[in-house]
């Protein structure tokens, strides 16, 4: 019988969204064009489950669902994915929407290789807030890259880079972009319950929440790191600005078995002063930037037993500053004894991972 890495390709395969295979030493990775997405990671060190996050009914070809794995969106989330600031605020489930021409899109290959894949989209994308309008190229390029030194030997490793480059384009079929438009590169892995999200920071600081409050329990704050609870009990989502993360953090999770753990760690651009553009619909209609570079999303088991790691690269602005946005982000898959995870853990993150005992 097929494993679950088999029948979720021959899946993506037979309603044709191009699924593509990244083979490393210690595992491979899962892409389909259709939505630019890193669907899977299967690790030899665990290789009886996704180690990434996806829905098990999209092993079946019949399925209509497309959801988990690593992918981009472009923010703000206020902007393009609620009709207007005011039905946002009203319900913020009811009234989302991913708009399709961000994903899935219509991504096309514009290289491939072995150990590299650049998909490559066009989208015009409307500020609900403001009625401003603009026209991107967006480019996605996912590269296979070896392993950082120094991991103890029992601990497998597979690692990739992402950069995520905005084209600001002249016009669209709807016309051109309008002065002020704008829009960020956002960066979603789903992951799998149950584990915690380890944020290390460069001083200690209050998350902002974007959805329900946090509770006793799933953030926890001290002055080296911030800590994230993912089980799918509760829907929260927090923001921590770029001037108080390092640009590291860290899922980590224990696996089924004999003291078995993983472990996956992203490193990303964190530079104060550039126009971040995310943030909590509750902040003033009028704001802009001042957004957060880093954040956590929990489910509550409504879409999946899964939460997020998510970040955000500065915006591109019309009229203000580049005209091409462009950052890469690096994550390493780490499995193996659970011991020897969280020492290559505290020398990639700077703190020793720890778990938040779920409630």
């Amino acid at each position: 019988m097929a494993n679950w890495f088999t029948r979720l390709h021959d899946a993506m395969d037979s309603r044709k969204f191009g699924p593509m295979t990244l083979n490393a030493p210690a595992g491979r990775l899962l892409v389909t064009h259709h939505g630019a997405r890193i669907l899977a990671c299967q690790m030899d060190a665990a290789e009886q489950q996704n180690l990434f996050w996806h829905p098990a009914a999209m092993e079946d070809p019949a399925s209509k669902i497309f959801t988990g794995g690593d992918r981009l969106w472009l923010a703000p989330e206020v902007a393009y994915f609620w009709p207007s600031l005011e039905k946002a605020r009203e319900d913020p489930v009811k009234w989302a929407r991913v708009p399709e021409v961000m994903d899935p899109a219509h991504y096309t290959a514009t290289t491939s290789s072995l150990d590299q894949l650049n998909l490559r989209a066009r989208m015009t994308l409307t500020d609900a807030r403001v009625n401003k309008r603009i026209n991107l190229q967006v480019d996605r390029l996912i590269h296979l890259i070896g392993p950082p030194a120094g991991l103890p030997a029992q601990v497998a490793c597979l690692s990739y880079a992402l950069t995520h480059t905005l084209s600001l384009l002249d016009a669209s079929p709807e016309g051109p972009s309008d002065i002020g438009a704008l829009a960020g590169a956002w960066t979603l892995l789903q992951v799998p319950t149950t584990g915690t999200l380890i944020c290390p920071v460069t001083r200690k600081t209050d998350p902002r929440s974007y959805y329900d409050p946090f509770g006793d329990v799933h953030v926890q704050n001290d002055d080296r790191q911030t800590r994230f609870l993912i089980d799918a009990r509760r829907r929260t989502k927090m923001g921590i600005l770029p001037g108080a993360t390092i640009g590291r953090m860290g899922y980590y999770r224990k696996l089924a078995g004999a003291g078995a753990s993983t472990l996956i760690v992203r490193h990303f651009p964190a530079l104060p002063g550039e126009p971040y553009v995310d943030f909590p619909r509750a902040c003033d209609a009028t704001q802009r930037i001042g957004g957060d570079c880093l954040q956590a999303y929990n489910d509550d088991g409504k879409y999946g037993s899964f939460g997020e790691m998510e970040h955000h690269d500065p915006a591109l602005i019309v009229g203000q500053g580049p005209g091409v946005r462009s950052a890469t982000s690096v994550t390493h898959v780490l499995a193996g004894p659970d011991d020897l995870v969280r020492q290559a853990g505290k020398a990639l993150l700077g703190v020793e991972p720890t778990l938040i005992a779920a409630p």
